[in-house]
């Protein structure tokens, strides 16, 4: 149990779960702000110029945002509100449903996902500040790619001090940092119509060498599959921030308008928009033509050390989450968060190939999320009513619920394994190789659907006859007494 860090409870820092009153989301905008800013500062530069490359620009706007509406529903039913209701993360929440020792794959896939995507944002972040001076033709690329690794080192311990001042000192400065990201992708936008007209913007598209098709019923998908994913790629997160949200009023909202509509909406359809006109998704080179070389070197600086605090909350996650080894929940909280930015400082090393290699496994991690997604939305609404114990999650025995056969669910294992395979078969998300099944509506949404009827009849002809799973035993006493214990 971290002990240095004096500010927050062992429920806030650590596995227990979350009292009411310990909880820090108490209003709409502190959330809303926070998804803005994590949403807006990784998906805007990594994932601005992938809108477009769908082939039809306005049809691609379309289809992202649809994707991103309807990927977020799953994220929502399955991770958020379970989260939210007893007061842990979707690695504890998910032992109810792979079981105790199962949700090691929960947690591996977290780990992989959160420490990919932030180091490449990090690299991005260092390279793009690091080299501003070469663009500007100031000095020698070789001396460019130095400056990246000392920028590197002083983010990062502007991070590392960032983080020791506690979960809430990071909330506080994404509440800052959100509104301004608006405004800058706002001002964004009225310079792109200043410069192109909304006509042009909408009707402009990339070249056909580039578009992945010329059929705008294609193109639509491609972008669907875009949206719905990165929404899919909330899964894990959501868990570690609604399990710190006070108010049920305050569980859809924030995620669709601010994560979703806003940070992961209207935050990568600006720069995917310039990414056409100018020819280049990097903001680095868009937004200097854009708004000139002096304004727009000091705009693109500040948009990315923005990045700062949505790193950092992405770190402190991942900090919080890996105490679900014991080894690990032992070390004291500043050497936890010491480790846990490791692979950030190896990767400001050679930025070039974490850019090029690191979203890979950010990708294939993700996958554990679909199949997942659909388990979890079916065994927690569907098959358990909405009731889990608690206390049983902590149990790592056979004495406790959700033990299932040596502390595995193999069931849902097997689903997940499936559906991953599944998804593959239909879509290849490195290659973007699409199988003539994609056309229809993609694969993400359809494996989340499929995952979550196959575990439901597995459960009901495997599982719950067999009586393993607590699906019988904790429905009435336990998972009730459980929910009086987190205070909701």
């Amino acid at each position: 149990m971290p002990s240095s860090n004096k500010e927050h409870a062992a429920s806030v820092t650590g596995r227990l779960p979350s009292l009411e009153r310990e909880r820090s989301f108490s209003t709409y905008a502190s959330l809303s702000f926070t998804q803005i800013s994590l949403a807006a500062a990784i998906w805007t530069v990594l994932v601005g110029g992938m809108v477009p490359s769908a082939g039809n620009t306005f049809v691609a706007i379309i289809g992202y945002t649809c994707g991103a509406v309807l990927g977020m529903a799953p994220v929502l039913l399955g991770s958020a509100l379970p989260s939210f209701r007893y007061g842990v993360d979707v690695i504890e929440i998910s032992k109810a449903v792979l079981g105790v020792r199962g949700s090691v794959l929960t947690l591996a896939g977290f780990l992989v996902m959160s420490l990919g995507w932030a180091s490449v944002a990090f690299a991005m972040m260092c390279r793009g500040i690091g080299l501003m001076p070469v663009h500007a033709g100031q000095i020698e690329v070789g001396v460019g790619e130095r400056s990246v690794v000392l920028v590197g080192c002083v983010i990062l311990l502007l991070m590392f001090f960032l983080l020791r001042r506690g979960f809430d000192t990071v909330q506080r400065v994404n509440n800052i940092v959100g509104p301004i990201f608006v405004v800058f992708i706002s001002a964004s936008l009225l310079l792109l119509l200043w410069k192109f007209g909304l006509r042009k913007l909408l009707l402009t598209n990339v070249p056909a060498e580039q578009a992945l098709t010329r059929d705008p019923r294609r193109s639509f998908i491609y972008a669907l599959e875009f949206g719905a994913t990165l929404s899919l790629a909330w899964y894990p997160y959501l868990g570690g921030l609604y399990r710190l949200v006070k108010y049920r009023r305050h569980t859809v909202g924030p995620s669709m308008i601010g994560g979703v509509l806003i940070g992961g909406g209207f935050a990568v359809i600006v720069p995917a928009l310039a990414a056409v006109q100018f020819g280049s998704a990097d903001p680095t080179l868009w937004f200097i033509q854009l708004a000139g070389p002096v304004a727009g070197s000091v705009v693109v600086c500040i948009i990315l050390l923005l990045s700062i605090t949505a790193i950092s909350m992405t770190v402190y996650l991942a900090a919080n989450a890996v105490q679900q080894i014991h080894m690990l929940a032992r070390i004291p909280w500043t050497w936890l968060l010491l480790l846990m930015l490791v692979p950030l400082s190896l990767a400001v090393m050679n930025t070039s190939w974490v850019l090029a290699h690191v979203m890979t496994f950010a990708t294939f991690g993700s996958l554990i999320f679909i199949g997942l997604s659909g388990v979890m939305l079916t065994d927690f609404w569907i098959l358990r009513r909405q009731f889990i114990a608690p206390e049983h999650l902590f149990v790592a025995d056979s004495s406790g619920c959700y033990w299932f056969w040596g502390g595995v669910n193999w069931v849902a294992i097997a689903v997940i394994a499936v559906s991953a395979a599944f998804y593959l078969y239909i879509y290849d998300p490195i290659t973007l190789r699409a199988g003539d099944a994609f056309q229809f509506f993609g694969a993400a949404l359809p494996v989340v659907a499929a995952s979550g009827a196959l575990y439901y009849v597995l459960a009901k002809f495997i599982v719950i006859p067999s009586g393993r799973g607590g699906y019988r035993a904790c429905w009435n006493s336990s998972a009730v007494d459980g929910v009086a214990q987190v205070g909701l």
